[in-house]
């Protein structure tokens, strides 16, 4: 069969700034005609990916090989999609599946959720539920070469680079240039753009004119954007973290489910020291890129004494995902006093 529609409002959205986003979401409307008013409540399946040939990689090494890009799903992750086909409700018809362009969540999709008879009404891709990028395998690949492998879908109103890439370096960029940037500089996506894309997301569902969508997505996606839109009435999304395939059914009653939440840690930062709070993330950031993306160089005091600290924090909490370590890495650092950061810098592991 042909490519399944995708919107074309989206194009090149997640190379915009967040103000962009929301204006592109608002302008192109809902995802379909734009005509249908939007139906309450809805059904929201939330669906993570199967296993990933980088979640196999990282289990067995627990670290980033650096140049695993767009991971595929392993045998047992393409078995682990189409069970998950057996999640949903007995004669249940999905409106609307929505995916990341990343190949580990499309191949789930078009395998939980067959494009024909058995499928979603319609799909659509969006570069908006794309994984938070701090790994290798969040650097995705151009339209051309994902139409190829999934003809099913339509990627045509996605530009060549979909992905983050600093807002300094978007002019021209290209995917090899974007994988530099990730392995030799160590530029990752700041948690500020993310959580603009997840706060998108939600707008896009909420504007939505189907009423039952399945999404399908990555663990650090779906983790805040429970976090920001359920914890507050179940405290269990509070640290949600999804397995792979699971598939997690929420009910949409009214709009006000997907409010746009207020930001605590921009309200935190307007109250903290700004010189000091800016200089130790600072610290933290570019002494974590430098500890990813550098490993050849002669590391400095600042890349020792994360990488000791990380160690530890590691072994103590044994079950953290990647994303989890690492953020819980960075914000240990910022909150160490002069003299204990210098003790860590001072240890050889």
């Amino acid at each position: 069969m042909g490519a399944v529609r995708s919107s074309p409002c989206l194009e090149g959205c997640f190379l915009l700034n967040a103000s962009g986003v929301r204006r592109a979401l608002l302008q192109g409307g809902e995802p379909g005609n734009g005509t249908a008013a939007a139906p309450w409540p809805k059904t929201l399946f939330l669906i993570r990916h199967g296993e990933s040939a980088y979640n196999l990689y990282y289990a067995q090494h627990h670290q980033d090989p650096m140049d695993l890009f767009d991971a595929v799903l392993t045998a047992q992750g393409e078995e682990q999609a189409r069970t998950a086909a057996a999640s949903f409700p007995a004669n249940l018809k999905v409106d609307l599946a929505l995916t990341s362009p990343l190949t580990r969540a499309a191949r789930t999709c078009v395998l939980a959720l067959p494009p024909g008879h058995r499928g979603a009404k319609r799909y659509m891709v969006t570069p908006l539920m794309s994984e938070h990028l701090e790994a290798s395998c969040d650097i995705g690949r151009t339209p051309k070469e994902l139409a190829a492998a999934f003809p099913e879908l339509d990627f045509r109103h996605l530009p060549d680079v979909w992905w983050y890439v600093p807002e300094e370096h978007r002019q021209g960029i290209t995917p090899e240039g974007s994988q530099r940037l990730f392995t030799e500089e160590g530029r990752r996506e700041p948690r500020s753009a993310f959580l603009e894309r997840v706060d998108a997301f939600a707008e896009l569902v909420a504007g939505a004119s189907e009423g039952t969508i399945a999404a399908f997505a990555h663990a650090d996606f779906f983790h805040e954007f429970l976090s920001r839109y359920f914890a507050q009435n179940d405290s269990k999304y509070e640290e949600y973290w999804m397995k792979n395939c699971e598939v997690l059914a929420l009910r949409l009653e009214a709009p006000s489910a997907l409010a746009r939440p207020p930001d605590p840690e921009a309200e935190a930062e307007a109250e903290a020291p700004a010189p000091a709070q800016a200089e130790a993330e600072a610290e933290a950031e570019a002494a974590a890129a430098e500890a990813e993306a550098a490993p050849k160089r002669q590391p400095s005091g600042a890349m020792l004494g994360l990488s000791t600290l990380k160690k530890e924090i590691s072994s103590q909490n044994p079950g953290l995902q990647p994303s989890e370590l690492q953020r819980k890495v960075s914000t240990t650092w910022k909150n160490l006093d002069p003299a204990e950061r210098e003790r860590y810098m001072n240890l050889r592991n």
